[in-house]
């Protein structure tokens, strides 16, 4: 009792103690490891103000009384070098101007503008604005004035009856401006500051559409003339960062769906990920890349590489609380780090203050972006110290090790990331110090083996050196079920003569078959935990041997019980042993050589993948190649019909998954029948 008493003043202290940032924020904050999944993080951001504008005043043009102008579904917002913050207040056709503390300071092109929904500054501060409303885009001095107004672009090059809705607006360096078109599916229109249209740039490219590719296969032209073009989609947002690089948004896909474009128009960031509804993105002074969407009100935060920092927000389902909202529209970062995020359908500006632990992260990320590993070691301890499954991290200090030489501290580092590419670094350093270090000697080794071979054999022959040790292996390769396990080497030599003697003349039996199949396994396991870290598609921690004992044999039976049948409709000669051993042995390749080359892999580094990858895939292919031999032999069959055959089994195989399935569901369904009349009948006797 008085035990019990304890924990509960315990636990009445904890609750009344100061809550975490968890507990301050109304999401979730995560982040993305290098297996794709979802690991929870501490708050990266939390909610510290709200923007609404009823603090604007504006004259009444009929009575001259100033009143209240709140904003009106507000697209888009620019935060500027001196952190001023552009609003592109859409429902009031204006452009309001706030200080970084929710300050009104003036508006901008209430006389001018019509809808504007883009708007960008330059570092000289003059204010360009995409009005959807007047298909211009509009260049505004500091004092509001208009400087310069651009219109459809007269040139043939932009065609003739392409449109000119102009959403977005940037402008780099040299101030030629990129536009942000309504169906503009070539790319960003580039426009100089003297109106001449330059181009089109980092336009979206078609994805793969096995529906359009089975149409233009097997339709007729008039058919085809008779569907849609499959388009790209045009860019729905752009931002530019510091150095120039140009980024954009497009909604409705998730390949590509964010874009950092070198000058050339070229992706740096190809794989990418990212949710299909980005509505805005923006870059900080880091390269940091901020982006927000617009149907889950999701903030996604990525470093300048594209890996992912951490994902927070939510929608607001009625709630009104500070983080979540209903249609954001544009986001931007001032220079204190602090989010300034847009809701067009609350009509406000919601503003997320960064958390001591985002403010470490972001210390690493400075030392780690400018090459000074080592600097960053101590942040990125203090990262892992408060969350020990933070994947950069475990870079940043992998990479700290490498530059101080610490190799074998780096490789760890890299596998527990899953950082593939630097792992292979540094491995290689590795092996190309131990090659120094052990070369020479090896190849001694090596030249001596070879030449004690060749005088063993001389002397062999000449004095009969070592003859009962040759004559014991040729009685051993006697016995019957030695002979029938070396069979696999005759049979990948020769697999006519191979799967002949096998039937015909014993070389095979069922006992030695399952020896065999038992080795699959084994060999199976061997090459899991064997082959190197750069070429495992799985995690060796999470690998369940009785899960990869069903992937093998579950479908080798499927596969024998299927060829079996279809083999017995179609007059195959072959019986139900002859198919379970001339399977068995057709896979000799993968028991005799997966676990050397999984050995090999250990010696490789990525630089060497073709080697990996040519002997794995002739392992397979030449498997493939001794089934397809077992079904011909086996069952006396011509090339066709063994085609037939083996297209019939898998089709088999198929159907046997499928029945498979439905079985499993139904026995579900029975099972919880079962147990939920159990429980009325055991409910009705209790009472």
């Amino acid at each position: 009792m008085v035990k019990f008493k304890f924990i509960l003043f315990i636990a009445i202290i904890m609750l009344l103690l100061p809550s975490t940032a968890f507990a301050n924020a109304p999401y979730i904050t995560f982040t993305i490891n290098h297996d794709g999944e979802p690991i929870l993080t501490q708050s990266a951001y939390l909610p510290t103000g709200v923007v609404d504008g009823f603090n604007i005043t504006e004259k009444d043009t009929g009575t001259g009384e100033e009143k209240s102008v709140p904003l009106s579904r507000p697209e888009d917002l620019f935060i500027d070098s001196k952190d001023r913050v552009y609003v592109a207040d859409t429902g009031n056709a204006r452009i309001v101007v706030f200080d970084q503390w929710g300050n009104y300071l003036q508006t901008i092109g209430q006389d001018t503008l019509s809808k504007p929904t883009g708007v960008f500054v330059d570092e000289e501060g003059a204010v360009y604005v995409a009005d959807y409303g007047h298909e211009k885009v509009f260049i505004f001095n500091q004092d509001g004035k208009v400087r310069k107004e651009f219109g459809k672009p007269d040139s043939h090059l932009f065609g003739k009856n392409n449109p000119f809705k102009p959403t977005k607006v940037i402008a780099d360096k040299r101030k030629n401006l990129f536009v942000v078109g309504e169906g503009t599916i070539h790319g960003l229109i580039q426009i100089s500051q003297e109106g001449e249209f330059l181009g089109y740039f980092g336009g979206n490219k078609t994805g793969f559409n096995l529906t359009k590719v089975l149409q233009r296969t097997f339709y007729t032209q008039a058919q085809r003339d008779q569907l849609m073009k499959q388009l790209p989609p045009s860019a729905t947002n752009v931002a530019v960062d510091s150095e120039g690089l140009v980024y954009t948004s497009t909604v409705g896909t998730r390949d590509d769906s964010i874009k950092k474009l070198n000058v050339a128009g070229k992706n740096l960031l190809p794989d990418l990920w990212s949710y299909p509804d980005i509505a805005d993105i923006t870059v900080d002074a880091l390269g940091n890349i901020y982006a927000v969407d617009s149907f889950r009100g999701r903030v996604i935060e990525y470093d300048r590489d594209g890996n992912i920092l951490f994902i927070f927000g939510g929608t607001d389902e009625g709630s009104q609380r500070l983080g979540l909202f209903k249609s954001p529209s544009g986001i931007a970062v001032s220079s204190d780090g602090r989010l300034f995020i847009v809701d067009k359908q609350r009509n406000n500006i919601q503003i997320l203050q960064a958390t001591e632990f985002t403010t470490i992260v972001h210390e690493a990320l400075f030392h780690f972006a400018d090459g000074k590993y080592a600097q960053s070691e101590g942040p990125w301890i203090d990262v892992l110290r408060l969350n020990s499954m933070f994947d950069l991290a475990h870079t940043g200090l992998g990479m700290s090790a490498m530059k101080q030489g610490e190799y074998e501290t780096a490789l760890e580092e890299f596998r527990v990331a899953g950082n593939k590419e630097e792992y292979s670094n540094a491995y290689w350093e590795i092996r190309r110090m131990w090659l120094m270090a052990h070369t020479s000697k090896y190849m001694i080794g090596i030249v001596l083996l070879i030449a004690a071979v060749i005088v063993m054999k001389k002397l062999y022959r000449k004095y009969g050196f070592a003859r009962e040790a040759v004559d014991g292996w040729q009685r051993f390769k006697q016995r019957k079920l030695a002979a029938q396990l070396l069979h696999p080497f005759r049979l990948m030599r020769h697999p006519v003569d191979g799967y002949y003697e096998l039937e015909a003349e014993g070389k095979s039996s069922v006992l030695s078959a399952t020896i065999l199949l038992i080795m699959l396994f084994v060999v199976r396991v061997f090459v899991i935990y064997e082959t190197n870290f750069l070429f495992a598609d799985w995690d060796v921690i999470k690998v369940n041997l009785f899960t990869e004992f069903l992937k093998v044999y579950i479908p080798f039976f499927a596969w024998v019980i299927s060829n079996y049948l279809v083999s017995s409709i179609n007059d195959g000669e072959g019986k139900f042993k002859d198919i379970y051993k001339g399977s068995v042995y057709a896979l000799s390749p993968y028991i005799l050589f997966a676990g050397p080359v999984a050995i090999m892999s250990q010696g490789l580094t990525r630089l060497e993948v073709v080697l990996y990858d040519f002997a794995s895939a002739s392992i397979v292919l030449y498997s493939v190649f001794l089934l397809f031999m077992m079904v011909k032999e086996i069952h006396g069959y011509e090339l066709g019909q063994t085609v037939k055959n083996i297209f019939l089994t898998l089709i088999g195989m198929l159907i046997m998954a499928l029945l498979a399935f439905i079985l499993f569901g139904l026995s579900n369904q029975v099972t919880d029948f079962i147990y939920s009349i159990f429980q009325e009948v055991k409910y009705r006797v209790e009472n």
